[in-house]
């Protein structure tokens, strides 16, 4: 152990020397990988991510020009229906008018009717009273 360490204390400054060395190759290699290829691949997802952030921003924008013209198309749609409706209803109320004034056409018409009939039964019982007697 005592020629091992010996050894080292007399090659110190060459085992110091090839450990800067390795020391600077090996530092050398981390930032080739990092500035020659790790930098460009995260600029390259960062390229990707803002793309895919432009592509969304483009969806949430048509999502949100498709509901207005949905809410444009269902306000127009509600609006036309409730004309309709209200056509429906002034309909209803002119049958229902209509309904009334036939209703009361009947009642004048069976007075009518019976007026009529007292109006014969009086014709016959004058003409009864006007004959002469026997």
């Amino acid at each position: 152990m005592q020629k091992t360490w010996n050894w080292i204390k007399d090659n110190a400054g060459a085992i110091t020397a090839t450990i800067m060395a390795i020391t600077l190759i090996l530092g050398g290699f981390s930032g080739i990988i990092q500035f020659g290829i790790i930098n460009p691949m995260h600029q390259r997802f960062d390229a990707i991510d803002q793309r895919f952030d432009t592509v969304d921003q483009r969806f949430d924008d048509l999502r949100a020009e498709m509901n207005s013209r949905f809410d444009a198309q269902d306000k127009y749609m509600n609006a036309r229906f409730d004309a309709v409706n209200q056509r429906f209803d002034a309909q209803d109320q002119r049958l229902q008018r209509l309904e009334d004034d036939v209703s009361e056409l009947r009642k004048l018409s069976e007075r009518v009717s019976r007026n009529e009939g007292h109006i014969d039964l009086i014709r016959q019982q004058l003409q009864t009273a006007d004959a002469p007697s026997p």
